[in-house]
């Protein structure tokens, strides 16, 4: 085609009127799955459960298509066959936003670019930059009337200075607000020139009630799949049915055999389905809504409709991960595509009581391995917690400490003083200290004070903290604060880390709520205690008050005012919790100490330390300079004392 022909044609394209292909046979007849992120490269064929939500991407009559769904069933195979469908066949300027910018270039690298270089329609359609910059083919893609922009959610410039007719919203609860507010909310407004023709799809695995594609898809008409029993012909919908009609033999002996006798069963007729009848209902299945159709199409969907995960494999995942609250959430969310509810009503304060009988507050019972501690600044008293942490998370409080005095004094702070130097003796006949220390900054009247103080200590081993439930990770990376020492500010300041609270608690309440095994199941079938279990000890400050302030708070549902998003906060149920606060933050230096990272290798070179301490090898004698070398290298006046120990850690143990 000579090049007068090429660009009529190009022409005629663009003014051509919209074609009436949708976009499953769009990618039934053009898509190819690349190697980069396909098991089986090669021809794409629209499966049963993916065909309704991608063709309501080209449905003139959607202009917003919303997926909530679980992993590797629709989010990003509908992004992607959506951006090669309108760059092809109904060209426009688009925008693609994920949660971070490295989530962008990933998704260009692994997703985009592969897509562009094995559908023979894409390929020659779209531009190469010939620009020195290599972000710019990263994050912009031209193509014949129009181009793809990929750009993380948090820049608020990268999406303010774009007009765009079709955009795509990828993980969007995990979408932090920029400076200008909500980035959708922003995006959103670049539609506007295209009014009747703007498209929009997000994207996200469910998270938690009132979450960003939980409103979204509340909004929609909200379809659910509907699959026919075998038997009985009766359509129904598996979502949220898991824990109803998925059964296996809890009797047998192992977690997989169990997960092998698994069968979800008919709602109607209780006929248990293997993989073969499931999937042959899928086969059969529809969609259908749940609310009126306003021009919105919300789609939801999970891995029990999936041809890739057999039914026991699903529930083998579950069953390794139902002890665990934080893996038990990632199977709700990614594989369930259920919203999380924290099991964050606190356990009834009666219930823990007796529990404070099982060794003497003070001492640290075999299976700790390391001791942090927390503490609660008041204005006129500081209370410390220090707990002892070993293998699968596990605690034991060791010692609940109230130093009285006011903190703007001096004398309140040498008492804190004291009990840093102070070691615990364990039951192999060492002695611990406490190898991290949480300070809570305060609230306002004694922060200041707290920055003194921590200032003048080893960072590595005392930390100053303030809870704030915003962060990406339990604890944050340290910030530089302003400190006034004698009324004047001090160039150096203080160093302070951020603290999900929200996080540990809701970690806390579930862990409290572990049953122990009797005596007889210790003895008979040498069961343990579950991974997280929390002990305590007997003692004067373990009494029916530390209960009932460790379980002084409830999660409730709340609208935030400056989102107006509702979110679930945890709020007090009674005047004092200053001993949930310590041991909130006891958890929280030790998850900034390694402990959710540590491996057995870990512990047992812990276990080897506490026998060395206990059993020290014969000290051998230094080797001497001889007399000539005395004076050269000042011997005579060198310090022979030893250092102080292994379990002073200068630094994170765990991740040396």
């Amino acid at each position: 085609m000579n090049p007068v022909t090429e660009l009529a044609s190009r022409t005629l394209r663009l003014w051509a009127p919209p074609v009436t292909q949708s976009l499953s046979q769009w990618a039934d007849e053009n898509f190819q799955l690349s190697p980069e992120y396909a098991a089986e490269p090669g021809r794409w064929t629209t499966l049963s459960y993916q065909r309704e939500p991608m063709d309501s991407v080209s449905d003139p009559r959607v202009r917003r298509t919303v997926i909530k769904s679980a992993t590797q069933m629709l989010k990003s195979v509908v992004i992607q066959t959506a951006v090669g469908y309108f760059a092809h066949r109904d060209p426009g300027p688009m925008l693609l936003l994920q949660p971070g910018d490295q989530d962008a270039k990933d998704f260009s690298k692994e997703r985009v670019a592969p897509m562009i270089r094995d559908t023979p329609v894409l390929r020659g359609l779209f531009s190469e930059s010939k620009r020195a910059n290599s972000d710019s083919t990263i994050s912009e893609k031209l193509f014949p009337g129009g181009m793809l922009a990929i750009s993380g959610a948090g820049s608020a410039r990268n999406v303010a200075r774009r007009t765009i007719r079709i955009l795509f919203c990828d993980e969007i609860d995990k979408y932090r607000p920029t400076q200008e507010g909500s980035a959708i909310a922003n995006a959103r407004k670049r539609l506007v020139w295209f009014r009747h023709r703007a498209k929009e799809v997000d994207t996200c695995s469910p998270t938690v009630a009132g979450s960003e594609i939980d409103r979204a898809y509340e909004d929609s008409d909200q379809r659910e799949y509907y699959v026919p029993c075998p038997k009985c012909g009766h359509a129904q919908s598996m979502m949220g049915k898991f824990y109803l009609q998925v059964r296996w033999n809890s009797d047998l002996p192992t977690r997989e055999q169990q997960a092998r006798s698994a069968r979800y069963h008919c709602i109607t007729c209780d006929l248990g389905w293997d993989d073969a009848a499931r999937w042959s209902a899928v086969d059969r299945g529809e969609w259908r809504n749940n609310k009126p159709f306003t021009g919105v199409a919300g789609f939801w969907i999970s891995e029990l409709y999936s041809y890739q995960r057999q039914l026991w494999e699903i529930v083998l995942d579950f069953l390794t991960k139902k002890d665990n609250p934080e893996e038990l959430r990632t199977f709700v969310n990614t594989t369930l595509a259920e919203n999380w509810t924290e099991k964050g009503d606190a356990p009834e304060w009666t219930q823990l009581v007796g529990r404070a009988n099982e060794y003497p507050s003070g001492t640290v019972p075999r299976g700790g391995m390391f001791l942090t501690a927390g503490a609660d600044v008041q204005r006129d008293r500081i209370e410390v917690e220090i707990v002892a942490w070993g293998r699968g998370r596990e605690s034991w409080s060791v010692d609940y400490r109230i130093l009285q005095g006011r903190t703007s004094e001096p004398e309140v702070w040498r008492k804190l003083d004291e009990l840093l130097d102070e070691t615990f003796p364990h039951e192999s006949g060492a002695q611990l200290p406490i190898s991290r220390l949480f300070v809570d900054s305060g609230d306002g009247t004694t922060t200041n004070d707290v920055y003194t103080w921590v200032r003048t200590k080893d960072p590595a081993r005392v930390v100053a903290i303030k809870g704030d439930d915003r962060g990406a990770l339990p604890v944050g990376q340290p910030s530089h604060v302003d400190v006034k020492v004698d009324g004047k500010r001090d160039p150096h300041g203080a160093s302070v880390k951020t603290v999900k609270v929200s996080f540990f608690k809701g970690e806390l309440y579930a862990l409290l709520k572990l049953r122990a095994p009797t005596l007889e199941e210790r003895a008979e079938l040498h069961l343990g205690f579950p991974p997280g279990y929390c002990h305590f000890p007997t003692g004067p400050n373990y009494g029916d008050e530390h209960f009932k302030q460790l379980t002084a708070e409830q999660l409730v549902t709340r609208k935030n005012r400056r989102t107006g998003r509702m979110v679930l906060e945890y709020v007090p149920s009674r005047p004092r919790n200053e001993a949930l606060d310590c041991r909130i933050y006891a958890r929280a230096a030790a998850w900034d100490f390694g402990l959710d990272q540590a491996q057995e290798e870990h512990w047992a070179a812990l276990e080897a330390q506490l026998i060395a301490i206990v059993r020290p090898p014969p000290p051998v004698a230094p080797a001497r300079p001889s007399a000539d070398a005395e004076d050269k290298y000042g011997w005579k006046d060198r310090d022979d004392r030893q250092d102080s120990g292994p379990y002073i850690e200068r630094k994170n143990w765990f991740r040396k």
